[in-house]
């Protein structure tokens, strides 16, 4: 017996679909069965789905039905510890597509074994072969993730097996195969749709490859799985932070996290690649990220074209920073001399200057600079008005 009760993956989003399947799946358990125990028997002759036979709409009655507790609840713990990243991954529309279109896969591949080894197709209840689609959509997209698994071998070698999910649900999907073939070459019926596993696992496997939904790195699991046990960024060590922040090079909490142990071990180089890689997005999402960079710790302007620093300088001045927001503006205006936007530049850096500060040296140094720069320039006018306002 191989339980997994858990996945080191942490997710990003709340798992709203996942759990909405549980609480259907549970209510409907609750609804149709005789004291929690078992199915009533005119619910299954109803409600269930023979592929072939059946209205199609049994295939969804189908797959919210079963028979026992045993099953009801080991089908919700493996789509409570697989579905959340899925879910996480390909988002709602795209997670249910792939949950019913896998479990439609599965019916129809154990119907058509069924009629070939059992002469014909058998009725079926469960969420299994929808299930399997997102155990398979796992294997997929997280092969390298760490999975815990609880075994009980004989109730006497009991224990906790950490174990990549490349293997562990490959090991799932390889019983399956192997109990449905040495049940269907002898005739007989064990009670699982171990072909419906096997191809809502593959479905939904393919269905995500077709999609060219992003794949973890092994790397990238690795560091993922480092933060499942640490449970904080801000415990993890720089190599882990710097695989996620290659993943997710535009995330300003990564980037964050990164600096104190880049800087405790005078890494500078993996700021300034991180910074890099997130480039100029990085300004609209945290604008004091990328002004603290640049201004307290030195980083590399050319990242940046003028008009985004600029833009950076007005975003620190409007959020109460005008010390840094003058440093942009110098910065603006050492690195490009004759850019367009080192007039608005100067002309900004005084006005701040003065505006904040009263520093009328400043503010007039920057306005002869600016006037001596660009004596045509749009901003003339204003800088001189400014000059009189200043006095000078």
């Amino acid at each position: 017996m191989l339980i997994p009760y858990r996945v080191k993956n942490p997710t990003k989003h709340f798992p709203f679909a996942t759990l909405g399947i549980i609480i259907a799946n549970v209510i409907v358990y609750a609804l149709t069965t005789d004291s929690f125990l078992a199915i009533r028997e005119d619910v299954v002759r109803r409600y269930a789905y023979t592929f072939g036979v059946s209205p199609f709409i049994n295939f969804i009655t189908a797959a919210f039905l079963h028979g026992d507790p045993f099953h009801i609840i080991g089908n919700m713990l493996f789509l409570w510890v697989f579905g959340r990243p899925v879910e996480d991954r390909l988002r709602i529309p795209r997670y249910l597509g792939v949950y019913f279109a896998a479990g439609l896969v599965g019916d129809v591949l154990q119907g058509g074994l069924d009629s070939v080894f059992m002469g014909g197709p058998r009725p079926g209840i469960g969420a299994s072969g929808c299930i399997m689609g997102v155990v398979g959509a796992y294997w997929y997209l997280y092969s390298w993730s760490t999975v815990c698994v609880y075994y009980c071998i004989y109730w006497y070698l009991r224990g906790v097996w950490e174990v990549k999910a490349i293997w562990i649900v490959g090991l799932y999907l390889l019983m399956d195969l192997a109990e449905g073939v040495l049940y269907g070459s002898a005739g007989i019926s064990g009670g699982v749709a171990n072909f419906a596993h096997v191809g809502g696992g593959f479905a939904g496997a393919l269905m995500c490859l077709a999609m060219r939904t992003k794949r973890d790195t092994e790397a990238l699991s690795e560091a993922k799985a480092i933060q499942a046990d640490a449970g904080d960024l801000s415990n993890m060590p720089l190599h882990a932070l710097q695989a996620m922040a290659e993943a997710d090079p535009c995330n300003p909490e990564l980037i964050r996290a990164m600096i104190s142990p880049a800087l405790r071990l005078c890494q500078h180089s993996a700021i300034h690649t991180v910074m890099s890689q997130a480039g100029q997005a990085l300004i609209d999402k945290d604008p004091g990220l990328v002004a603290y960079y640049l201004v307290d710790l030195h980083g590399n302007s050319g990242i940046y074209q003028p008009v985004h620093l600029l833009r950076l300088a007005g975003l620190m001045e409007r959020s109460g920073d005008p010390d840094r927001a003058i440093h942009l503006y110098r910065l603006i205006s050492d690195k490009q001399p004759t850019a367009p936007e080192t007039e608005a530049a100067l002309y900004r850096m005084a006005l701040c200057s003065w505006n904040v500060f009263k520093d009328a040296a400043t503010a007039r140094s920057c306005l002869c600079e600016m006037e001596r720069r660009f004596p045509n320039g749009e901003m003339v006018p204003f800088g001189r008005d400014l000059l009189r306002r200043i006095g000078g």
